[in-house]
């Protein structure tokens, strides 16, 4: 009987053994595995390929690149950095990482999910009163930038996804955007759940000099500054008449900051802050010293002065604006023909985002007449 007994339980601890020696052993493994501790959002150009995190100023006609770096806590306590660049640097430091995107683990995988951060309103009238409502921001998924470190494409503008805005609008590259991401650690790709994940700065730290923001240039012609390209893709609010001028600081209500600031910091644009830009390279431009060029009748075939079509080079030239009750429209280009015509290029901002689009897509749909302005003369 002791014999029995005994023989129970040599079979009972060698089925414990059996159990608890690959669970201590599995727990053991576990907690030696990597930690995905931070994900810092970098930026590289064309001309200054070291990637880094924060703002970055693109000039026109610049290639682009955006990428993850991920900082990864080894066993033992050491870090380390993971980013798919050859050059990266944080905090002014060149850093030394592992130049690569793979998890340093067979059996996980990284993955990331990129998002642009957008205006959750694409324009309107602004108030004091529904100013916080209006400038709220929102993230996006942004799915053609990938799930790899190192993005596959610069992200489009995604919240005018479901909003038709037309087709005449014409592609300009420029714009400002500002990137989040998160990233995790999977055991596939595909895998539902994830085992680990971090993000990078969220809403909250948007402000913040950090915030993964990229402003983007675009070429136009001579005498249109590019940085008017920053504004594109910022959504275009006509705020009270006031707020816009650049020496006063009436606050709009949101953000703590005037409307003036809101444009300096790439959050928003007005028609006269867009003119303002293209005209000066800032937002100092005073309506009341534009050069009066005379009025213009707008009908259905071309806008006429004084009776007679106005010639190119000769009576417009690009960056002379035709304004209508606030509304300033920045002339470009010529469509071949010589004079000014409806189907000329010009650019605009009115209650919606910037859009180079042609002269008619432009004027207001009950516009009879409108001011030529010549910035300059």
């Amino acid at each position: 009987m002791a014999s029995e007994s005994r023989l129970l339980w040599i079979i009972f601890a060698v089925l414990v053994a059996l159990i608890v020696v690959p669970m201590a052993v599995w727990r053991v493994g576990e907690a030696r595995r990597p930690i995905l501790e931070e994900v810092l959002i970098v930026t590289a150009t064309d001309d200054d390929p070291v990637f880094r995190p924060g703002r970055r100023r693109v000039p026109p006609d610049t290639g682009l690149q955006i990428a993850a770096a991920v900082r990864i806590r080894q066993a033992g306590g050491s870090d380390l950095w993971l980013a798919p660049v050859e050059n990266l640097e944080i905090d002014g430091v060149s850093l030394d990482h592992v130049n690569g995107r793979e998890w340093p683990e067979e059996d996980r995988v990284l993955r990331v999910f990129w998002f642009t951060v957008e205006g959750s309103y694409l324009g309107g009238d602004l108030t004091a009163d529904n100013a916080e409502k209006l400038l709220g921001l929102r993230t996006y998924l942004a799915p053609e930038m990938g799930r790899d470190l190192l993005a596959k494409a610069v992200p489009e503008q995604h919240n005018d996804d479901q909003i038709n805005l037309g087709d005449w609008a014409l592609p300009v590259a420029g714009g400002t955007i500002r990137l989040y991401a998160k990233v995790e650690v999977a055991e596939k790709v595909d895998a539902l759940a994830s085992e680990q994940a971090v993000t990078s700065h969220g809403l909250d730290a948007v402000d913040d000099e950090d915030f993964a923001t990229i402003f983007i240039a675009a070429g136009f012609p001579d005498p249109i500054f590019p940085a008017l390209g920053e504004l594109f893709r910022l959504p275009g609010f006509q705020p009270p008449p006031a707020s816009t001028d650049s020496s006063n600081p009436t606050a709009i209500g949101a953000r703590g900051l005037s409307f003036v600031e809101l444009v300096e910091q790439r959050f928003a644009t007005s028609s006269l802050t867009f003119a303002s830009m293209a005209l000066t390279g800032g937002l100092g431009m005073d309506r009341d010293a534009l050069a009066p060029l005379g009025r213009l009748v707008l009908n259905a075939d071309q806008p006429l002065r004084e009776g007679r079509p106005l010639s190119w080079d000769a009576e417009v030239a690009p960056g002379d604006l035709i304004e209508d009750r606030g509304q300033f429209i920045v002339l470009l280009a010529d469509d071949g023909d010589g004079v000014l015509g409806l189907t000329d290029r010009v650019t605009v901002c009115w209650r919606r985002p910037p859009v180079v689009t042609t002269l008619d897509q432009a004027i207001r749909d009950d516009a009879v007449e409108a001011e030529l302005l010549r910035h300059g003369s």
